[in-house]
């Protein structure tokens, strides 16, 4: 009878022929048979075992590992009768749970940033939906008999049916909550057949257009977790700053009468294990489950209840943790199960100038949006890799996060609470494609609000949670407004954010018109102020002006965040010393969340075999958003590159300003909400050109938080003729979890004393002869050559000792390779044509031997003149000055300098600048003026869709050499260089890493100026950089040398 009545159920949930509506394409249907959501917690047997945490100990069995799999292309072909006892799959391959089934090569993944992968047609799907039918067989513990069993999916995208032993358990929907069904009936001793079919796409998928990869599956964990009959099964903790602790339980029992005499009580260990409380607060189940409702107002919050005694605060500075026990006991007083929750104490408010307050102190969000992406395994991430992540933005100095745009793995809530991390926890709520038509829709309700509801539920004991956010991009409308009231009286201890509620048209002033706007270029951006149900005016990618003018407004009385700002889109990333200047000057300005975390970039091979990191498009996915998935400020991989390095500097909590330098005296200024510096150590250090000369440790320094002092550092005066800096580290002084000892989490260097320039060399003492040809205008000296062309006005020979150093002609350059912001937002192949094209159109009208030792070439186009002036040594040294005068009415430059090709036997290189990662002038604060040698073939920066790279500001002189000798280039003043392996041409045409070609030799670029790299967005004009990062057209002269080296 009950397999007759599961096939019956199946069909009629199945059977589209016959008119029935499918669950997955009704957007009314979003769960059967699931449990209310709940705080995630174990059952434990003992206290020292929950007090411990290590759920390995807890009631749970992992169902995670090689399941049978069945993929099918279509649903209409998908299995229908495999949950049947005794179906045979020998003829099923495997999979492993967690993963997205598209990284194991099943079907096809997709990056598409706002446009659905099927056309919209709300709530159904006009694309083939394919489906993943998995099969898993277990036995359950011998010791749960008696217990209650709970089957726990962890995430599953986008919509699935459980079986059990051949019973239809339930379906869900909603790929980033778990979905929990109670199987306790299903289950029977011995092995156990546990069925799930898994949809790509359904009406929850209009809910999920977020900016990343659409990939299938179980990508989150699957357990078996066991509880008595009688249980806690979830409790809401709130712990104020005051010490308040306030507790509501909620008891899960068969029948209400079997609860009596059983008891719930509850104590507070610190972090040493130590108890907290006098004596356990205490309730009866009986009582809890009982609880009378009055016909008005509301029944208190706390049912278990304490007063702690000057509790040592959560912050992200200092996480400190308290872990809650409960334990549940029966009517004889028998323990029946422990859980336990670690507790912040923390109070978030915000005052009346409008700042975010952790206990009662300002904090700025220097935060970033995460997705949960890993280059191979897609959606299905391990502990390490979250770990990784909460690690490295400790380490490069994040103290917040945006859950871009879904509420992620448990786990990392809890290294979130335990590293210390303020967390904006967002809906996975996103119809970026049909913006806001689903939340103006009364059959759509249900649907949005229980995405918020169950997010709130589940992780509403976090400390590190100090704001919900209702989700991304999905217009406003009164759903919205819903969730909104639901969580304000819920859970009124965190503010609340949502982006889309802009506008409010109750307001004077309000103008429909903006509201209809295609782009966001309101110097304002205000409308005139957003709807009163959230608690700050958050905005995406306004300038630093726009962001100014917010601050500024007077009728906006509400924090201002930029829930994402500085798109860090390939080479990309400038401008955030601008913005960390204003952020810091006005105390309404909370911060705000980089777009975006790591480079979502799938490791594949080409048919060559070659490993190259795609995007979209790749894998012949329609519609595609090509490379726009590629914004990371860490790489594909998890390493950091040149734009985290950036971040960890404006970010530092410890800052550092020149006051004397010669005497030594330095103000110092701690940024730091809560910690003093007492508890760490500087250290500093004085360097020669690149040289350490001296070094020490200062004494510890006494300086509490948002203060700052005058210190002297005790470092000897030098005589040296070399360029002298000071540079000062601030170290941890303890192992943190995320660092050793010794960690450096600030920075600041100083130039002590300038240098006495660049060496002369000596002449040869030997005849410089020159010969002034009619193609070409020779040199030749003691041991070298060079040559000049007369038609092209290049130098286009330079050897030494019979070695020929330059493979392709010195050339002016004012083109770059365009970034991805250079071809984007910012169309500089539009906006910057001349410079483009200026190759083609720079007429040489003369090359003129003028001295014996000197060759003067002018050049023009339009608007444009070009005086090159080459002095020849007889030493060998040439001097190249040039002079440029650019109408101010041409457009801007992105770089001013020369190029040309080098032996690639000058395989290693030193240079004295800026590094030892690439920077550009509005990204260049983090790197430091040093002495650096690298292989010459690794002095470029790989991104997955090659661009202009490895530039160096500040540089002094570099050095090459190797078997072709050692050439060296001195700057009459700081010059920029880049050197690459490949030409300037297959370097703009390649899509990505494999279509780059070693040319055999290198490429070196020489820059008198170089534009910044920009992005504030990378989609309109804003991606360009700010305009004190340009080069405007206009009157240039500069000068650089090429010489031997000793």
């Amino acid at each position: 009878m009950l397999k007759t009545t599961t096939l019956f159920l199946w069909a009629a949930i199945a059977a589209t022929s016959l008119g029935f509506q499918n669950d997955w394409e009704n957007e009314r249907m979003i769960e059967k048979g699931k449990m209310p959501t709940r705080a995630t917690s174990y059952s434990y047997q003992s206290v020292a075992d929950a007090l411990g945490g290590d759920r390995s100990l807890a009631r749970l069995k992992s169902l995670d590992g090689e399941w049978k799999f069945n993929f099918t292309p279509d649903s209409k072909d998908r299995p229908l009768d495999f949950f049947q006892a005794g179906f045979n799959a020998a003829g099923w391959g495997t999979i492993p749970v967690p993963s997205s089934w598209e990284m194991k090569g099943h079907g096809q993944p997709i990056y598409t940033n706002s446009k659905y992968p099927f056309t919209a047609n709300e709530p159904f799907i006009d694309r083939t939906n394919p489906v993943g039918s998995y099969l898993r067989d277990f036995e359950v513990p011998a010791d749960w008999k008696d217990q209650r069993i709970i089957l726990h999916f962890g995430g599953v995208s986008s919509a699935f049916y459980v079986w059990l032993n051949g019973e239809l358990v339930g379906y869900s929907q909603g790929s980033r909550l778990p979905a929990e069904f109670d199987v306790t009936q299903q289950l029977k001793a011995g092995k156990n057949r546990l069925a799930v079919q898994v949809f790509r796409w359904s009406d929850g998928s209009y809910l999920e257009d977020q900016d990343m990869w659409r990939l299938s599956g179980i990508h989150r964990e699957v357990l078996l977790l066991a509880q008595p009959k009688i249980a806690l099964n979830d409790f809401f903790v709130k712990a104020s700053a005051d010490g308040r602790l306030q507790v509501r339980p909620r008891i899960l029992s068969d029948a209400l009468n079997n609860s009596k005499g059983w008891n719930l009580s509850a104590q507070l260990y610190d972090a040493d294990g130590n108890a907290v409380l006098g004596k356990p607060m205490q309730h009866g189940l009986h009582k809890i489950l009982n609880e009378s409702y009055p016909q008005r107002d509301n029944v208190p919050f706390g049912l278990l209840e304490a007063q702690v005694s000057n509790p040592r605060l959560w912050s992200a500075e200092d996480p400190y943790l308290y872990t809650l026990v409960f334990n549940v006991t029966g009517n004889g007083g028998e323990l029946m199960e422990v859980r336990s929750c670690r507790v912040g104490f923390r109070t978030i408010t915000i005052s009346n100038k409008a700042e975010v307050l952790v206990n009662g102190v300002p904090v700025k969000m220097m935060g970033v949006n995460r997705h949960d992406h890993d280059h191979i395994e897609g959606k299905a991430l391990t502990r390490e890799d979250i770990r990784k992540d909460v690690e490295l933005m400790k380490q490069f100095n994040f103290n917040a996060v945006r859950t871009s745009h879904y509420p992620n793995d448990p786990y990392f809530y809890d290294l979130c609470d335990e590293y210390g991390i303020y967390v904006m926890d967002e809906a996975n709520i996103e119809s970026h494609d049909v913006r806001g038509q689903l939340v103006n829709r009364a059959s759509w309700h249900y649907a949005v609000n229980d995405r918020v509801l169950r997010m709130v539920e589940r992780d509403k004991n976090h400390p590190s949670i100090v704001s919900w956010s209702l989700g991304n991009e999905s217009g406003y409308g009164p759903i919205h407004a819903a969730a909104a009231g639901w969580i304000k009286d819920y859970d009124p201890t965190r503010f609340i954010h949502y982006e889309g509620a802009q506008g409010d048209p109750n307001l004077p002033g309000y103008d429909p018109k903006m509201a209809m706007m295609a782009g966001q270029t309101h110097p304002l951006l205000a409308n005139p102020d957003d709807p009163p149900c959230v608690d700050c005016v958050s905005r995406m990618y306004p300038s630093v002006a726009q962001l100014k003018a917010l601050a500024e407004a007077e009728h906006i009385k509400r924090p201002v965040v930029m829930c994402e700002y500085a798109h860090a889109m390939g080479n990309s990333l400038g401008n955030m010393t601008d913005y960390w200047d204003l952020i810091r000057s006005k105390p309404n300005l909370m911060g705000g969340y980089i777009w975006d975390w790591i480079d979502q970039g799938v490791l594949a091979k080409n048919k060559d075999g070659v490993e190259y990191y795609a995007y979209g498009g790749d894998f012949g996915d329609k519609p595609n958003s090509a490379n726009f998935c590629m914004n990371g400020v860490i790489n594909s991989d998890r390493t950091p590159g040149p734009k985290t390095w950036e971040c960890k500097y404006i970010f530092q909590p410890v800052v550092f300003e020149a006051v004397d330098l010669k005497a030594g005296k330095v103000k110092i200024a701690n940024r730091f909400n809560f910690a003093n510096l007492k508890n760490y150590s500087i250290r500093w250090s004085l360097s020669e050109e690149g040289t350490v000369v001296q070094d020490g440790k200062l004494d510890a320094i006494d300086l509490p938080a948002g203060q700052s002092r005058e210190i002297k550092v005790p470092f000897k005066p030098t005589q040296s003729g070399k360029e002298v800096w000071l540079r000062l580290g601030v170290h941890e002084t303890t192992a943190k979890p995320w660092c050793k000892a010794g960690f450096e989490i600030a920075k600041e260097q100083f130039l002590v004393k300038g240098g006495d320039g660049s060496p002369s060399r000596p002449s040869s003492g030997a005849k410089l002869v020159a010969k002034d040809g009619a193609k070409a205008v020779v040199f030749n000296g003691k041991g070298f050559s060079a040559s000049v062309d007369k038609a092209s006005g290049e130098l286009v020979s330079y050897a030494v000792k019979g070695e020929e150093w330059i493979k392709s002609p010195l050339r002016p350059a004012f083109w770059r390779p365009q970034t991805d912001n250079d071809a984007r937002g910012g169309s500089t192949h539009k906006r910057m044509t001349h410079w483009k094209d200026i190759d083609g159109k720079l007429a040489t009208e003369s090359v003129k031997l003028e001295k014996p030792n000197r060759v003067v070439v002018k050049k023009t186009a339009e608007k444009t003149d070009l005086t090159i002036t080459y002095t020849f040594g007889d030493n060998g040294v040439v001097e190249v000055a040039a002079e440029l005068d650019a109408d101010p009415s041409l457009p801007p430059m992105p770089r001013l300098g020369f190029s040309m090709g080098i032996s690639g036997g000058f395989g290693q290189t030193r240079y004295f600048g800026k590094g030892p990662w690439e920077n550009y002038c509005d990204r260049n604060a983090a790197a430091e003026v040093g002495l650096y040698e690298s292989p010459t073939a690794n002095l470029y920066y790989e991104y997955a869709k090659p661009q202009e790279n490895g530039h160096r500001t500040q540089t002094r002189w570099i050095e090459l050499a190797g078997n072709a000798g050692k050439m060296r280039v001195d700057g009459a003043e700081p010059f920029g260089f880049s050197i690459w392996p490949w030409s300037f041409e297959n370097l703009s045409a390649a899509k990505h890493t494999y279509d780059l070609v070693d040319q055999g030799f290198f490429t070196l670029n020489i820059d008198h100026r170089h534009m910044g790299v920009g992005g504030t967005d990378s989609w309109t004009i804003k991606a360009l950089p700010m305009e004190h990062y340009q080069v405007p057209a206009g009157h240039y002269v500069w000068a650089f040398t090429l010489s031997p080296s000793e």
